[in-house]
């Protein structure tokens, strides 16, 4: 067998050489211009032949610039570890001559409102269509990054007339390596790993990436996620470049299973219901296009499957949101694909080569069905924006309003996710009176007065249909079978105050054209008696984190209070002169102002109303020491959200502590540790955890640590795993709770001694049950994917109730909204704080979820906390800081590092 391997990867590379120019789908032209490198005069192998890292993509890309007077070679960016980010702008001379003019054209179709039918056509005729391809949004799927470069080459090298008719018709813009921190992870593995011959075996380590893998971003993003959001950036600098050139056709490229064989448009459904009636038919033409030039080569493919355009934050949704026809083209391979991959059962073997050659083609084939239809796509481009506006104007809904509230900074990061996408944002001058609302909770309010400094977002806009899709509560579904989260509503995740209205506003509206900018300070003047500011603002994390590393003493008000005529909530922090040191006013003034939180110097602790500030409701807050765990089994992107938030955001240090290390590193050197979410949810911590390490943290727990667990953590944590908490769990999905069952009792089976189960058994079915049952195994093969995907929650936004008078609710209200993906579902705890649950009735606020999983959720815990000797124990069922946009539930988090260990008055 191993013989067999050896002689098919020899076959394979013996075969490139052989094969003329006129037969290769790598180099399809009859000729091309010798005064133009090609890929291995410069690299010195051919595309498919090794993975090539970033400097020297870099290198290649800048030769054929110097060489070719077909291409531009334009700097838009940074990754975040410094590496540069190009397009690469392919036309023919005379394009790229006039490149600010046709940029300017461009610009006016994407506005209709100064831009009359009649004008749109003469721009048009004179006019190419703009092509954009980005290559290599997942790092590991690196394919891409060399089918990019002999795309590159082909245009600017071919003497064919197809290709320079193309240049004449189109400017190419190619996106060569979006993540190159991914990339350069992912091939430094596969560099290092593989040995003096590629090893087809699957199994062979250089098939098996090593944790992270290089699918995402330096702070382990995804960024084929955060074209919405942009958190990152990478993707800040991809979309300004993106609107500054309005293109009219954006390829998304992927790698799949490899074991699969090639995807392109149409996409499956749901498709968002602004996108569908009107870039339908350009989904068919580019699959027809892809189909013919797929069967010139025999290549295989399929279509309408798997990969749907809901979501909103993906490269083929979002650009399609904006107009052009936004497709993910997906290739067998991936990570596991290596240089050469023998799949299982002799079905046949891949290499690096065969994967190229398809984003190749299809490369090609979508530049030429471009300009196929060249004045048909502009035309539509234009209308598709025409139709933005119009939908604004006669739609039910006409405006969303963004109202102030007790935190700006949270406001002000919303603005800036909607300024950024190019969606155009006003502010109300004066108070004034909103009409047919609808709040992002779902409550219908015929009238209400809205303050003065409201953010006003019309939908009668060209980017209409973006804002639309970011702002509304939901989205119109369709079916069961979902890719991604089917709930993403922007004012709902942020915790911001937010409606949809029927009635446009009657208000002067002044144009927004940055974000609000939060300012702070300290008022009052010295000497102060103490310092207090509230934790409603989201800058207060960051001045009290900034207080407590430099040792000044900090205290957490369990009450509210009135002081100089200001009445200060639960949960406000108290910075007191008397313990702390003659530097203070000055150090909190400066930090006051560099983290722009308000801050109010008092000259006495004595309360107009509530507490006094020498109150035992004053509780002292010490410093967080702060670890995380990392590496296997945890979920690279949930610890990512975590490392950025405490890192970016929050600028609170922390330590990465690396799962396997907790046998030996020494726990009190911190006082608090998140478990983030695990794969498998919950299954992953038990074979990397053994009881040894497990005795550690409880006796840690016990000693005054804060342990905090999300999702597959709190699974780990519970009674049934690590027992580190009394909380018991369960699953949504059917098969996983029969399998939990299942467990759990052959695990009470083996342990010696017991005379009786302590699990009792199964309770007598009903006979609906047992009717429900045998109705379950009498399905239909084609049907149960369909029963399956029912139990499942692919990510819908859900309320939860919160005990707002608890430490770890401070500062966000009596109700959060929620974001769930199947999350284990963890009881209420009898025997410490059930802060956040989700309620009896009513739990769906957008997205996904059957009437089942709803009551199965119902009066469940999404926050406690259980009191453990001098420590505590926290448990969130879901991750509160999904995708790093999720505002409202990581309030929840940063309550759980810095008030985790504040008891109730009467537990000392």
């Amino acid at each position: 067998m191993q013989r067999a391997m050896v002689l098919a990867v020899l076959w394979v590379f013996s075969l490139a050489p052989s094969v003329s120019a006129q037969e290769s789908p790598l180099a399809p032209s009859a000729s091309y211009n010798a005064a133009i490198p090609t890929v291995e005069e410069i690299l010195g192998y051919s595309v498919g032949e090794a993975f090539t890292p970033y400097h020297e993509l870099e290198r290649y890309y800048q030769r054929l610039a110097a060489a070719s007077e077909r291409i531009r070679l334009e700097p838009y960016g940074k990754s975040v570890e410094g590496r540069t980010l190009y397009l690469v702008i392919l036309s023919t001379p005379e394009n790229l001559e006039r490149l600010g003019t046709i940029r300017t054209a461009l610009a006016r179709l994407s506005d209709p409102r100064r831009t009359t039918p009649e004008q749109a056509e003469a721009l048009i005729a004179s006019t190419p269509v703009l092509v954009w391809l980005s290559y290599n949004v997942h790092g590991n799927e690196s394919v891409s990054a060399e089918a990019a470069l002999q795309v590159a080459y082909e245009l600017a090298a071919s003497q064919d007339a197809r290709v320079r008719d193309w240049l004449a018709n189109a400017v190419v813009i190619l996106d060569p390596i979006v993540n190159p921190d991914g990339h350069e992870r992912y091939v430094h593995y596969y560099r290092s790993t593989v040995g003096a011959r590629p090893n087809p075996d699957r199994f062979a380590a250089e098939h098996q990436e090593r944790w992270p893998g290089g699918r995402t971003n330096h702070y382990l993003f995804d960024l084929n996620r955060d074209w919405a959001w942009q958190t990152q950036p990478e993707s800040q600098a991809r979309v300004r470049a993106y609107l500054r050139w309005n293109p009219q056709v954006h390829v998304d490229f992927h790698e799949m299973g490899a074991a699969s064989t090639y995807f392109f448009p149409p996409p499956a459904q749901p498709v968002h219901e602004t996108v569908a009636p009107l870039l339908k038919k350009w989904f068919e033409l580019y699959g027809r296009g892809n189909a013919a030039a797929f069967d010139r080569h025999g290549f295989r493919y399929y279509t309408h499957e798997v990969y749907d355009l809901f979501y909103p934050a993906y490269g083929d949704s979002w650009p399609s949101l904006n107009g052009a026809v936004g497709m993910t083209y997906e290739q067998a391979g991936g990570g596991a694909g290596g240089l050469v991959l023998e799949l299982p059962e002799g079905q046949r073997v891949l290499t690096l080569r065969d994967r190229a050659a398809r984003h190749f083609v299809s490369s090609l084939a979508t530049i030429d069905t471009s300009v196929q239809h060249r004045e048909s796509r502009l035309k539509d481009y234009y209308q598709f924006r025409r139709a933005a506006i119009r939908a604004g104007q006669t739609g039910s809904v006409k405006q969303f309003f963004l109202v102030p509230g007790r935190d700006p900074e949270r406001l002000a990061r919303v603005v800036a996710i909607l300024l950024r996408q190019g969606i155009e944002v006003r502010r109300a001058q004066e108070e004034f009176e909103a009409a047919e609302l609808t709040s992002s909770w779902g409550e219908k309010i015929p009238r209400k007065r809205l303050p003065a400094g409201t953010f006003v977002v019309d939908l009668a806009q060209p980017a209409g249909f973006v804002a639309r899709a970011m702002l509304e509560r939901e989205a119109k579904l369709e079916g069961d079978l979902f890719y991604d989260v089917t709930a993403w509503s922007v004012p709902l995740a942020a915790g911001i105050e937010a409606y949809a209205a029927g009635q446009p506003a009657r208000v002067g509206l002044s144009e927004v054209s940055k974000p609000p900018v939060v300012s702070g300070g300290v008022e009052g003047t010295a000497p102060a008696s103490a310092y207090v500011f509230s934790w409603e603002q989201s800058s207060a994390a960051r001045l009290l984190g900034h207080l407590l590393a430099e040792d000044f003493n900090a205290y957490l008000s369990l009450k509210p209070f009135t002081v100089a005529s200001r009445t200060f909530p639960a949960g406000s922090i108290l910075v007191p002169a008397e313990t702390n040191p003659a530097s203070l006013d000055e150090r909190m003034r400066a930090l006051a102002e560099q983290e722009r939180c308000q801050v109010l110097a008092v000259a006495t602790q004595l309360s107009e109303e509530g507490i006094d500030l020498g109150s035992n409701r004053m509780r002292f807050l010490r410093r967080p020491r702060l670890a995380i765990l990392t590496d296997t089994p945890v979920s690279p992107t949930d610890y990512g959200a975590l490392w950025y938030l405490f890192e970016q955001r929050l600028k609170l240090p922390f330590t990465p502590l690396r799962v396997e290390n907790l046998r030996s590193v020494d726990l009190d050197l911190y006082n608090v540790l998140i478990l983030p979410g695990d794969f498998g949810t919950g299954r992953g911590y038990p074979r990397t955890i053994n009881k040894v390490v497990t005795k550690r943290l409880d006796d840690w727990v016990k000693r005054g640590g804060v342990l905090i667990a999300l999702r597959g953590g709190a699974v780990f944590a519970s009674k049934q795993k690590a027992g580190l908490a009394s909380v018991t769990y369960r699953y949504v999905r059917r098969a996983d709770e029969e399998a939990r069952l299942a467990e759990e009792r052959a695990a009470q089976k083996k342990k010696p001694g017991a005379e009786t189960p302590a699990l009792p058994p199964p309770p007598e079915k009903s006979e609906q049950e047992k009717q429900a049952e045998l109705e379950r195994k009498l399905l239909k093969w084609s049907e149960r994917e369909g029963v399956q995907r029912k139990e499942r929650i692919p990510g819908a936004i859900l309320r939860v109730k919160l005990d707002d008078t608890h430490p770890l609710a401070f500062g966000v209200g009596e109700q959060l909204a929620v974001l769930n993906r199947t999350a284990p579902i963890l009881a209420l705890t009898a025997k410490g704080d059930n802060v956040a649950y989700y309620p009896e009735k009513k739990l769906k606020l957008s997205g996904f979820i059957t009437e089942e999983n709803e009551k199965k959720l119902a009066q469940t815990a999404y926050l406690l906390r259980e009191v453990k000797g001098r420590g505590t124990v926290v448990l969130f069922a879901e991750s509160p800081v999904f995708r790093g946009y999720w505002d409202g539930t990581s309030r929840l988090l940063i309550n759980a590092v810095f008030f985790g260990h504040v008891r109730h008055p009467n537990l000392r």
